[in-house]
């Protein structure tokens, strides 16, 4: 009888724990995306600015590269999913990657001119760290997944204890 209620007191402890995680993983998620939105807000805002400034025919789609635009080589931005030794949990982060390593990579900035605003160059530092808020976002979303399931099968064992 004493080893059942050892045993209780001990996943009531963990289940306490792992709740209170999961409450500042909820609080830390909350507050990345909204840094997210801030970044993406002022990466709209200097990108209209850079639109206003050289022309709204000067920053559009027409100036993306099409199916007949010479060859050109982009870094290539990817997700990595990467499983942590320790905890077993996913975690994700961007890995670049050339598409031919022999050419010459063209940041896509040049696509609007050679000379372009500074608010342009702005609004693509901000969309880069949109992207890294937004992949830490998502490592604090697996975070969280994982803390509720482990709080569900400790719940579950809670219950077991009490059936038998």
């Amino acid at each position: 009888m004493v080893e059942i209620a050892e045993d209780l007191d001990r996943i009531c402890t963990t289940l306490d724990k792992l709740t209170l995680d999961s409450l500042s993983l909820i609080e830390e998620e909350i507050q990345l995306k909204l840094i997210l939105e801030n970044s993406m807000c002022e990466g709209e805002t200097h990108l209209a600015k850079a639109r206003y400034i050289m022309g709204h025919k000067n920053v559009s789609a027409l100036q993306l590269p099409t199916e007949n635009s010479p060859e050109f080589s982009a870094s290539i931005q990817t997700l990595s999913n990467e499983d942590e030794k320790l905890y077993g949990q996913k975690s994700f982060e961007i890995c670049s990657i050339k598409k031919d390593e022999d050419k010459s990579v063209h940041d896509p900035i040049k696509w609007f001119g050679i000379l372009v605003p500074q608010n342009l160059n702005y609004a693509q530092n901000m969309f880069k760290q949109a992207l890294q808020w937004a992949i830490q976002a998502i490592n604090v979303q697996t975070q969280l997944r994982e803390t509720l399931i482990a709080i569900g099968q400790l719940k579950k064992v809670k219950a077991n204890m009490f059936v038998k």
